[in-house]
């Protein structure tokens, strides 16, 4: 009687010995990977369905499988190459995940190397494939994966870099699948020590502090395509839009959210493939409220730019907690654009100093008089590329393309009140000012 405990403390340390020790994604913060491509809809941040089982964490991913897809593909990216993978070829190391599905369906790992594995060259790069399967009892349940096959066996057990998901492959259903505690091969994380710095919101290699909840077109986390600039970030974040949703959108949530007591501006990265890109970022409340937005026109093509985003405008007493990126708006394109270093801060992020704006420009008449017509004038050489017109509660009210050192904006469809007027100069000088009409 006395060998059960025992035995049964002895089966649970041989069980975790053979686990993979590494956690990939528990859907209660960062996680330790990017998502690098996904055929279907993954919400990082559903809530637990059944807390009363195994798995009693708050919130979990939820998968929509694309139906279209005979191989639906989840790719995750570690920020290293995997640590030898020998122990998981010889079944001493196994991948483990939490699944929660109604169906009964294979579920395969495929390990490979990124640089060799291509959409149309299999079995060339794929290192190994691990199988499980779902009892589809509505429970959540511990897959174990056990090693399958092969395919590659010219790729080195010290040379796989990414991991691809895939549910029911072969198939083309659209099941819903809820995953949590993705465990993987082990990688050193070089990220590992870094501390949370919360004014990074996203700089896709060691602070990544928001979610990409939903995105109208190809969303993915990619090698950094112009490292020779002042952006040497080893990767960046890649939009390409839809054709077929026309605002361009994509977004998500803040891991801390903020107000204005904490953070006025902002500043991103933009690389793009061709100039004069439209790129409007809105700030939001928990409710999906704006409350604030910037409209920025690309410059350049090919080359790295900071863009700066003002918050000035929001209410001290609103919470930030959500952001929406759209490109191109109201454009039926498949434009491409590359994001990176998406930063808070606490000053006003600008070439200006706001206190000597009156240095450089005339704002007249402010209030405006009967003609509706108020007067931008530059008092130095420049030129001012864009100015536009915001209501006091945050809305974009027009966007104007300028390319001169004075103009004449008429007000006049505009009703009696106070509005931010934000010029964007030739030298990427922001200059904000209340106008009255």
């Amino acid at each position: 009687m006395k060998l059960k405990p025992i035995f049964t403390a002895c089966f649970f340390l041989c069980f975790m010995l053979t686990k993979a020790q590494q956690v990939y994604d528990d859907f209660e913060g960062a996680p330790n990977i990017d998502y690098g491509f996904i055929n279907g809809v993954l919400d990082k941040t559903s809530t637990n369905p059944d807390q009363s089982g195994i798995n009693t964490s708050a919130t979990c991913g939820k998968y929509t499988r694309n139906s279209s897809e005979t191989y639906d593909v989840i790719l995750l990216e570690p920020t290293a190459v995997m640590n030898d993978l020998s122990d998981y070829l010889s079944g001493s190391k196994k991948m483990t995940l939490m699944v929660k599905t109604d169906v009964s369906v294979t579920v395969q790992i495929t390990l490979e190397n990124s640089i060799l594995a291509q959409p149309t060259n299999y079995p060339i790069g794929r290192h190994s494939i691990y199988l499980a399967t779902t009892s589809g009892s509505g429970n959540w349940e511990l897959l174990t994966f056990d090693y399958n096959q092969q395919p590659d066996a010219e790729v080195s057990n010290n040379n796989v870099d990414q991991l691809v998901l895939l549910f029911d492959p072969g198939k083309n259903t659209g099941d819903v699948y809820y995953m949590d505690e993705m465990m993987g091969p082990e990688f050193d994380n070089p990220c590992a020590n870094n501390g949370v710095i919360d004014s990074i919101a996203e700089d896709f290699d060691c602070n990544r502090n928001v979610t990409f909840d939903f995105a109208n077109g190809t969303l993915n986390v990619i090698d950094n395509p112009n490292t020779d600039g002042y952006n040497m970030s080893n990767k960046c974040g890649q939009f390409i839009k839809w054709t077929t949703a026309k605002d361009g959108a994509f977004g998500g949530s803040l891991n801390t959210p903020f107000t204005t007591e904490d953070y006025v501006s902002a500043k991103i990265d933009l690389y793009t493939p061709n100039p004069s890109q439209k790129f409007l970022v809105s700030m939001q409340d928990e409710d999906n409220n704006q409350l604030s937005i910037d409209s920025i026109i690309t410059r350049t093509s090919n080359n790295w730019e900071t863009y700066s985003l003002d918050f000035s405008n929001i209410s001290p007493s609103k919470s930030v907690e959500k952001f929406v990126f759209l490109l191109n708006p109201s454009t039926e394109t498949e434009d491409t654009i590359y994001f990176d270093n998406f930063i808070f801060s606490k000053e006003f992020v600008s070439t200006s100093v706001q206190e000597q704006f009156e240095d450089l420009i005339s704002i007249y008449p402010n209030p405006v008089q009967n003609n509706n017509q108020v007067i931008f004038e530059l008092k130095k050489d420049g030129i001012v590329n864009s100015i536009e017109i915001i209501s006091i509660d945050g809305k974009l009210m027009e966007s104007l393309i300028i390319n001169k050192n004075k103009t004449s904006v008429d007000l006049s469809h505009y009703a009696r009140g106070s509005y931010i007027a934000k010029l964007i100069l030739n030298n990427n000088t922001i200059i904000t000012s209340r106008i009255i009409k």
